[in-house]
């Protein structure tokens, strides 16, 4: 299984027609499945886990610029209970 976070395949796969598209996802596999019209497949086989990264990307100006967002620690909030008269 790749560990790589990022990935293009478009050399792989250009010019290729999509005829069908299969996406399995039970407990034990999670998989992406590509099926083109000259019977050839592509599968993408998935580890799930939770990771979290964010991004701003700015294009107006031409020059794309790209900035992590960082999260501020959440901050808990007692909610009260609604009057019920």
């Amino acid at each position: 299984m790749s560990k790589l976070r990022r990935a293009d395949y478009t050399e792989h796969l250009v010019g290729k027609t999509i005829k069908r598209v299969h996406w399995r996802n039970d407990e034990e596999w999670k998989c992406l499945t590509l099926e083109f019209t000259d019977q050839t497949l592509c599968s993408f086989r998935f580890e799930l886990a939770v990771d979290e990264e964010a991004e701003l990307s700015d294009f107006a100006s031409g020059d794309p610029k790209h900035r992590k967002l960082i999260p501020l620690p959440l901050v808990r909030q007692s909610i009260k209970p609604l009057d019920r008269e």
